[in-house]
């Protein structure tokens, strides 16, 4: 398995755990909302350091992540 491989795995792992935590009301204020996105934002600095521009878009298009949104998880840590 390759690195774009392992990181569309583990992307598509906690976007489908996020998913399921968002459906429960209290997801405002739910702590584990907020640590699996910044999880999220690691894997995306990930990303950006592991691949290149080609594959990181593949793997934006593979997991249906807009730019927008790559950049909303990446300020979850930045800030």
């Amino acid at each position: 398995m390759n690195t774009l491989e392992k990181l569309q795995n583990l992307f598509a792992h906690d976007l489908s755990e996020l998913e399921q935590l968002q459906k429960s009301w209290w997801t405002l204020l739910s702590a584990s909302r907020v640590v699996k996105e910044e999880h999220l934002g690691r894997c995306c600095y990930l990303a950006e350091e592991l691949l290149g521009p080609d594959d990181l878009r593949t793997l934006k298009g593979n997991i249906g992540i807009d730019e927008r949104r790559w950049r909303s998880y990446k300020a979850r840590i930045s800030g």
